[in-house]
């Protein structure tokens, strides 16, 4: 799950004003969206993970804990919680900190529920997100200077993803050399265009042990209120790493910039079972 750490994930994923009601059709770019099945790395044993953020892998901005579990009398619903915060001299420019809950349905994969409170220095806000089968209902509320308000917004199409079923679905598929999945992500109350494009097999250091990986090229697109995409020129790749195995943990993530790059890489894992 992402966290808006360092600032410059704050300016990348700022909510924006509601769709329109009824839009006349879907857009072109949905015809890119992957609606295949589940593959066969679906099964996820439930497990602790727990992630750091850095600037150029040198100055630590922040960390992100995440618990996945099977929940129900026939565990058919994933939950996945997790929580964050900006951390050292980060903290001091940018005070930082979220708690966010998915649910997903084991079977399909597909999200029911997504939830997301974070706090800055100056403003709280609160995502709630339910995926119907043919739209997401998006209900944000912010408390700024003692004021509090609320909005509800619809996107009137269907396949959407939260976070961690995006993560889920993208993981289960045989993930093959030059293979690309495409999905409409929503992170907060705006969805995202991403594409994924697998580059290969590689062995990757992640905090001082070597695994064996899988590398996908991302990249990402915001969908404007017009349902056009925009694209961020200060982007210049985003690169993940999962662990070439029948679990398929995230081991990293960079987003290379015009600046340098922001990296989140996994820490500690453990297994809850």
């Amino acid at each position: 799950m992402k966290a808006r750490l360092p600032g410059f994930f704050l300016y990348l994923f700022l909510s924006g004003s509601a769709f329109p009601e009824e839009p006349i059709g879907p857009p072109d770019w949905m015809k890119d969206i992957t609606r295949l099945p589940p593959g066969k790395h679906a099964d996820l044993r439930p497990v602790a993970l727990e992630y750091t953020l850095d600037w150029n892998n040198r100055v630590n901005a922040g960390r992100v804990d995440i618990t996945i579990v099977s929940d129900g009398p026939r565990k058919e619903k994933f939950i996945g919680d997790a929580s964050g915060r900006s951390t050292g001299f980060a903290r001091l420019l940018y005070p930082y900190e979220f708690q966010a809950r998915s649910i997903v349905a084991s079977d399909s994969l597909r999200p029911l529920t997504f939830q997301l409170s974070e706090k800055d220095r100056n403003e709280e806000n609160r995502y709630d997100i339910i995926f119907e089968r043919r739209r997401q209902v998006y209900t944000t509320t912010s408390k700024q200077k003692n004021k509090i308000l609320s909005a509800t917004s619809k996107f009137k199409f269907d396949f959407g993803q939260d976070v961690l079923s995006s993560a889920f679905y993208l993981r289960s598929h045989p993930l093959k050399d030059g293979d690309t999945i495409t999905m409409l992500v929503t992170p907060f109350n705006r969805p995202y265009l991403a594409s994924f494009k697998v580059v290969g097999r590689e062995s990757r250091e992640v905090k001082g042990t070597s695994y064996e990986a899988i590398r996908l090229d991302a990249a990402v697109g915001k969908v404007n209120t017009d349902l056009t995409i925009k694209s961020y020129e200060k982007i210049k790749r985003t690169t993940l790493w999962f662990t070439d195995d029948q679990y398929r943990i995230p081991l990293e993530m960079q987003t290379h910039l015009t600046f340098g790059y922001v990296s989140a890489r996994l820490d500690a894992q453990k297994w809850l079972d």
